[in-house]
């Protein structure tokens, strides 16, 4: 494997690990209240070592997530990142 493939490869573990997040999460299913992103970096793992560049990835995979239609977010009121909210889309 590459070293292209193996960062493809890296990038779906980590849309699917947050997926898995999100589902894992009562609030965040399809007709839920939703989650916010900081509870998201904090479930995943992704912020624990408390680096900008962390949090940034759990932001960049959730908005992978949602331009493939697999996830929504609720309030767009020009809040910060942590503070927006995720839920699941209906299948």
């Amino acid at each position: 494997m590459n070293l292209h493939q193996r960062g493809s490869d890296l990038i779906k573990q980590l849309k699917d690990h947050v997926l898995e997040v999100l589902r894992s999460h009562p609030d965040a299913g399809p007709e839920a209240k939703g989650i916010f992103q900081e509870e998201v970096a904090r479930r995943a793992g992704l912020h624990s070592m408390e680096c900008v560049e962390l949090d940034h990835t759990c932001s960049e995979i959730l908005k992978f997530l949602y331009r493939e239609g697999v996830i929504e977010q609720l309030d767009k009121n020009g809040q910060d990142d942590k503070k927006k909210v995720w839920r699941l889309r209906k299948a």
